[in-house]
């Protein structure tokens, strides 16, 4: 008779790299009509939007049940850090957001904390006024509170789940009809005392930033909040896309780090087949 034994070993494995579309930042939510130049500078301010009245026939996007749609905004530039002539004008976007969430801003302690809850208001703006083509400023957005980056709404089709995070002047947005978790982490600087823990990982100075990332994603997903889940039994992971036992069900999680110095990596509760990454580009 056999003897059935348990592996307590969590067992990870690789899964298949789903289908990955890169598009331009300015060409989301514009259908088929391709943009260049001027037209694709423009696509990041409201003046880019169609006009009040206008007759659009085309569809809204549709993110399928299998399917993540990630965005990457650099903070420095429209529509967050308009300055000079542009202040106040169609490209800032300060002036899409309501008087109820300058005002949540206003409250905020650090100035750290009023930039990313900000810069995370206009980018979701910008999200909904191009997936339902209206303005910014009239998009609805779900319901703001300070320092919830993780949001359940409604998109054309239904009810999508946000996730959002900073890194630098990066903001980093991902968006499912799922729960779906985010995480973005940079190395920290290596001193001559940290020899030791950079010789534990192989020889690579970033594995610890990219293991950071990988636990405090699936931290997230599970409803752990912040926590890195240090005392968890998940194994550094070396392929970019796996299914990963953890907080007893099956995550599966997909590594789209932008750079060798930056971990940008996402989480579902269920397999991704396809991707579409908009201003992902270098």
């Amino acid at each position: 008779m056999l003897k059935r034994t348990v592996d307590p070993t969590p067992r990870v494995a690789s899964i298949p790299t789903p289908s990955m579309t890169y598009v331009p930042l300015g060409q989301f939510g514009q259908g088929e009509r391709k943009l260049t130049g001027g037209a694709q500078h423009r696509a990041l301010a409201s003046s880019d939007a169609p006009a009040a009245g206008q007759v659009v026939a085309r569809p809204f996007p549709q993110c399928g049940g299998d399917e993540l749609w990630l965005w990457r905004f650099l903070l420095a530039g429209r529509p967050f850090g308009a300055t000079g002539a542009a202040a106040g004008g169609p490209d800032d976007g300060a002036t899409w957001l309501s008087a109820a969430e300058h005002s949540l801003a206003r409250r905020l302690p650090r100035t750290q904390m009023r930039h990313r809850f900000l810069s995370e208001r206009i980018a979701l703006r910008w999200i909904f006024g191009r997936w339902f083509r209206c303005s910014p400023a009239q998009a609805p957005v779900p319901a703001a509170t300070p320092g919830v980056s993780s949001l359940e709404c409604d998109g054309p089709h239904g009810k999508v789940w946000i996730d959002m995070a900073h890194a630098g002047l990066w903001l980093f947005v991902a968006l499912g009809q799922g729960p779906v978790a985010l995480a973005a982490h940079a190395p920290t600087p290596v001193g001559p005392d940290d020899t030791a823990l950079v010789s534990a990982q192989s020889g690579d100075p970033f594995a610890v930033a990219r293991d950071a990332a990988h636990r405090l994603c699936l931290a997230r997903l599970a409803g752990e909040g912040e926590a890195l889940a240090s005392g968890g039994d998940v194994p550094l992971l070396a392929h970019p896309y796996v299914s990963v036992p953890y907080a007893g069900r099956t995550r599966y999680l997909y590594d789209m780090s932008v750079s060798s110095r930056l971990t940008v990596v996402v989480a579902r509760d269920s397999i991704v087949h396809r991707m579409r990454a908009f201003g992902w580009q270098n």
